[in-house]
């Protein structure tokens, strides 16, 4: 084959697939599935771990409330105390999922660690409270 034609064949196809190449395409997008994240009606207890420098506490009294508000959530009057066990956590049972719940730790007379947690927390993970 002549020089010639094998030039112009080339440059035909090159000018051919230069378009190919630049032509925009979208990647086709799958929706994700809609998710509704609701309290789980099995799930009726928290555990509240305490640590005093990083070391779990026992015998540290942990108060359980509801919030005094919605609005501004601390701690209201304790409806609960239970004293953590050798491995520095207390289980609190018979809480009512989808509620916002408060504990409070009393380290010593005059220092306290609190919080307070929605379902979305306390369901799935412990409660850390202490220094």
């Amino acid at each position: 084959m002549p020089k010639r034609v094998m030039i112009l064949l080339a440059a035909i196809s090159l000018g051919l697939a230069i378009p190919a190449c630049n032509k925009a395409t979208t990647p086709a997008t799958t929706p994700s599935p809609s998710v509704s994240f609701t309290p789980n009606p099995q799930i009726s207890s928290a555990t509240v771990s305490v640590t005093i420098q990083g070391t779990p506490a026992a015998d540290i009294p942990v108060q359980a409330s509801t919030p005094r508000s919605s609005a501004n959530p601390r701690p209201g009057t304790p409806f609960l105390t239970l004293k953590t066990h050798k491995g520095g956590s207390v289980k609190f049972k018979n809480l009512k999922p989808g509620k916002t719940y408060c504990w409070v730790a009393v380290l010593s007379p005059t220092q306290l660690s609190s919080t307070c947690a929605g379902w979305e927390i306390w369901q799935f993970e412990p409660i850390l409270l202490g220094t």
